[in-house]
């Protein structure tokens, strides 16, 4: 291959497209890296970032596989053992604990742009265009010819879409969606709560949304607070000494008064998803190909996955002498994470609406149905193996490593 043709080019250097290039170059595949912001180099002096992840063990399984996740700085990583969760309604709380499926964990806490700091860091052998957006994108029998912003014209047998929602590549390759808005916006943020938060990930269940926080290495809380648009506005206009009140309010303090609010920001939620996750030489990964509503945190975690089953898939072709853009072997990817996002899906839409809603019928249903996990033991682990991504899968990455 000359200098600018590829087997693969990733166009989204994010948390999902940077670990998909970092699996690509190891297993082998001349891959090309095309990003709009390159990332700035991670300051481990700095706060928090904003934008944190519960990584599940699956995912985590991916990242050790590819060397990234032994350099991250443990300090900036808090593990946590387990999730307490409850209706504000009322009801009984549901507690899913690690040791109910026999883990040391049921996941880790960790900046989004750690991840992405690290998984640049294991690129070696990747041409990485940045900053460059995706100008133009056009499929032919020979191959994907890819113009950038910045004037270099790329080829590649297949175009992988990681770029987000808003994907170029999903829009020039003609894939249909699937979505709507939750009219909610999520606030995000660094709280600090007078009791510690034990390593465990708590999340109230109110009228205008879920409040989450998620366990830090400081003994700090990452804050996700699901609100209405017209609650959303109100709580932006609130200084950091009422807002902390009113969020220990809503969350009952459950972990005493809010004592500090050191940072916070406001996202829209929504939901989308492509009817395709493969067309001719296009592939999609992450949000890209499917949004959920973040209320169970599994955002990068489903990204992660694709990445392991999308490489695996493109494996299996080789073996047989076939190029990346095999119909086949990208129908193989489509047909193994299509089912489980989809589940994840409809899982996450169903408990927005069900826990936002206030008719009284359907209040007393999710106080049953909160009140019946916690007290029957298989319900808890079958929620606990979802949400620690156990579903089985033939990707070697998702394996524990030995």
């Amino acid at each position: 291959m000359t200098g600018n043709e590829f087997d693969v080019a990733v166009v989204g250097g994010g948390v999902v497209g940077a670990v998909l290039a970092v699996a690509l170059e190891q297993a082998g595949f001349a891959t090309a890296l095309i990003e709009a912001r390159r990332p700035q180099p991670f300051d481990h002096g700095a706060d928090f970032d904003l934008r944190q992840s519960a990584i599940a063990p699956a995912p985590r399984h991916v990242l050790e596989h590819l060397g990234i996740w032994a350099h991250i700085d443990r300090s900036r990583i808090c593990d946590f053992g387990g999730m307490k969760v409850w209706d504000g309604a009322g009801g009984d709380t549901l507690h899913l604990a690690h040791t109910a499926v026999g883990l040391p964990e049921l996941g880790h806490i960790v900046e989004n742009g750690l991840l992405v700091d690290r998984a640049w860091q294991q690129l070696a052998n990747t041409s990485v265009y940045s900053p460059a957006g995706l100008a133009d994108l056009r499929t032919h029998a020979d191959g994907a010819q890819l113009e950038l912003d910045t004037g270099d014209r790329l080829s590649a047998a297949l175009v992988v879409g990681a770029e987000g929602a808003n994907s170029p590549v999903r829009r020039a390759a003609g894939i249909a969606t699937s979505s709507w808005g939750y009219g909610q916006r999520c606030t995000v943020g660094a709280v600090k709560p007078a009791k510690h938060h034990r390593h465990i990930a708590w999340q109230r269940f109110t009228d205008t949304g879920p409040v989450a926080f998620l366990p830090l290495a400081d003994g700090r809380c990452s804050l996700a607070w699901h609100a209405d648009d017209v609650l959303a506005d109100e709580l932006a206009e609130l200084d950091d000494t009422a807002f902390a009140e009113r969020l220990t309010e809503a969350s009952a303090g459950v972990l005493g008064p809010i004592e500090r609010v050191d940072s916070r920001a406001a996202f829209d939620l929504k939901l989308l998803h492509a009817h395709r996750y493969v067309t001719h030489r296009v592939a999609l990964v992450g949000d890209a190909a499917h949004v959920v509503h973040p209320m169970a945190g599994q955002g990068v975690n489903l990204g992660l996955l694709d990445v392991a089953e999308l490489v695996a898939a493109l494996e299996r072709g080789r073996r047989t002498g076939a190029s990346p853009d095999a119909p086949r072997y990208l129908a193989r990817y489509q047909r193994a994470r299509m089912a489980d996002n989809l589940a994840m899906l409809a899982a996450t839409d169903g408990l927005k609406r069900l826990f936002g809603s206030r008719r009284p019928v359907l209040q007393r249903a999710r106080q049953f149905g909160v009140t019946a996990t916690a007290r029957l033991s298989p319900l808890r682990q079958a929620m606990i193996r979802q949400a620690t991504g156990g579903s089985p899968t033939g990707a070697p990455l998702v394996d524990a490593p030995r």
